[in-house]
């Protein structure tokens, strides 16, 4: 009882660590500022009733709205508190993933731990846009740590708990669930000796499928989108390369695929020195989860990059090679302790490195340009790191084994400070919060508001969050074109007309005859002679109407 209290002391203080420090967390500055926007509107459907982003939602496969909702509405948290709530809860269901992923392989608690911390400092395939640890608050971060959970209970021979687990993922983000539940169908229909133990989840994949889909049904105000054979318009198409290139596997594999490939032989050779210590569903989730990522980027530029299938964009395969990463960063982990267990130290450092090596950056292959100054200071850290582990498990004895988790604290500071995310123009993303206080409380809540001259700053985003208040438009709002042809065409249309080629006061005047209720500028292109709604330091909000009954031409104030 003692030993399980601490374990799960060990844990949860290691995951409010990278929760708070490295990987760390953020709120609206990437998906949460499209998703609070829609939670906002089924919450309260009189707000944001002219927004684009709030009126075209695209969250009818999930469950993250009516949870989130109910811990809004009958817990009676705001919508930070109830999504970062979950956040954490699903943070520590990761780590306890890779925990009972590392004792299958028969490692003590420690070192199990130890192994689950490394690989849940995360990494980043900037390629595909996916995080194996993502900062935001987002559906397919809360399925990604309940397929890792799941993982975990079925290498442990929990079948009815991992059929549950990854039930849960399968309704927060089916794309993210599917690899898992893919293998243990082919496990079970390839291997007579898994059958037994695959046997119980399939009833409760079942049970979940029809939940997610009567939900998709029964959601108010939602739409559950087109036929899954609607083919993409070229204009379509090329918006989606446009702003989110990403989705387009053409447009990245031939530079970076070959990183990726890397880390899949990498994990695939950890394997092979581990497969004698692999139970049977270990080996099937190591080798058929770790393949699938690199398999979906084949399928990714199948469905959507040569048929142009548009629920490939909505889907999105290819973010998928975070399983690859992950489990060839788990793999790499339990190879090097096994090393060590074998006195091979040269061997376990290697393995160490490249576990080290990939929060820093997962294009590996970039770590041999050791000429340039900040490859040479991320390979000179992750040798060092790696060494030191190496060192401790090799020379300290066992009354002296808690010496190692030296290592994955430094790796969180040290990582903290090279690699924590740089949200730009820091300032003006806390002056939008005021600026949202002030509209809140003197704008009418069908108020239209534009940015012109914020470009592709997050801060308009930020300032329709909190404030309720819906945006004509601005850049992050262009998300949209993955899943609506309507309204991605409509964003195109008025960020080409009000956005796209930067901010002049004469393109302003042209402005005054949209459906908009205030322009809001940064300080510096203040206009001379027009009465300002609001003013602090970064920014000046105008009434449309000061400006239609100003004296043209506009002109900047010097």
């Amino acid at each position: 009882m003692l030993r399980a209290l601490f374990l799960c002391s060990g844990m949860l203080a290691v995951a409010w660590l990278e929760f708070q420090v490295f990987p760390g967390h953020t709120y609206l500055q990437s998906g949460t500022q499209i998703y609070l926007p829609v939670l906002e509107r089924l919450d309260t459907p009189g707000f944001l009733s002219r927004d684009l982003v709030a009126t075209n939602p695209f969250v009818s496969y999930t469950i993250y709205d009516e949870v989130t909702l109910v811990l809004h509405q009958v817990g009676h948290l705001d919508f930070r508190t109830a999504l970062t709530a979950q956040q954490f809860l699903f943070r520590v269901a990761s780590l306890t993933g890779f925990f009972l992923l590392a004792r299958a392989t028969g490692l003590t608690d420690l070192f199990a731990l130890l192994i689950a911390t490394l690989v849940n400092l995360g990494a980043v395939i900037p390629s595909a846009a996916a995080c194996l640890v993502d900062p935001e608050p987002v559906p397919r971060a809360f399925a990604l740590g309940l397929t890792f959970l799941a993982m975990g209970l079925l290498a442990r021979e929990k079948p009815l708990l991992s059929g549950l687990t990854a039930g849960f993922a399968v309704i927060y983000d089916p794309p993210t669930a599917a690899p898992f539940w893919i293998v243990c169908l082919c496990a079970f229909a390839l291997d007579r000796k898994q059958r037994p133990l695959i046997r119980p989840m399939l009833p409760i994949l079942l049970v979940f499928l029809l939940l997610l889909a009567n939900m998709a049904q029964l959601q108010p105000g939602v739409t559950a989108g087109g036929s899954l054979f609607t083919k993409l318009s070229d204009e379509l198409a090329q918006l989606q390369q446009y702003r989110t290139a990403y989705v387009w596997v053409s447009l990245w594999a031939a530079r970076d695929i070959w990183h990726y490939l890397a880390i899949s032989v990498l994990g695939l050779w950890a394997a092979a020195r581990m497969w004698p210590v692999l139970n049977r569903q270990m080996r099937w989730i190591a080798i058929g989860v770790g393949l699938s990522g690199v398999l979906s980027v084949l399928v990714s530029y199948v469905l959507l990059d040569r048929l142009r299938l548009a629920v490939a964009a909505q889907i999105q395969p290819a973010k998928a090679l975070i399983f690859t990463v992950a489990l060839s960063s788990l793999l790499a982990g339990l190879a090097g302790m096994r090393a060590v267990l074998h006195r091979r130290n040269r061997e376990a450092f290697c393995w160490f490195a490249l576990v080290m090596a990939l929060p820093f950056d997962t294009q590996i292959l970039d770590f041999l340009r050791v000429f340039e100054l900040k490859h040479f200071i991320e390979l000179a850290l992750c040798v060092s790191l790696a060494a030191t582990l190496t060192l401790l498990l090799a020379r300290f004895k066992a009354r002296w084994r808690f010496a190692v988790v030296v290592v994955p604290l430094a790796g969180i500071f040290l990582m903290a400070r090279m690699l924590r995310p740089n949200i730009p123009d820091q300032r003006a993303s806390r002056s939008a919060y005021e600026l949202a206080n002030w509209a809140e409380r003197y704008t009418w809540g069908s108020s239209m508001f534009l940015f012109p001259d914020a470009g592709r700053a997050l801060y308009p985003g930020i300032f329709r969050a909190a404030s309720r208040r819906a945006l004509w438009t601005d850049w992050t709002s262009g998300v949209e074109v993955d899943y609506s042809a309507l309204a991605g065409i409509e964003w195109w249309r008025r960020w080409q007309d009000t956005m796209q080629n930067g901010f002049v006061p004469a393109r302003l005047e042209k402005m005054l005859t949209l459906p908009i209720d205030y322009y809001v500028l940064r300080s510096q292109n203040k206009l001379a002679g027009v009465r300002a709604a609001f003013t602090d330091d970064e920014f000046v909000a105008y009434d449309a109407e000061d400006l239609r009954n100003a004296q043209f031409p506009l002109r900047l104030q010097h």
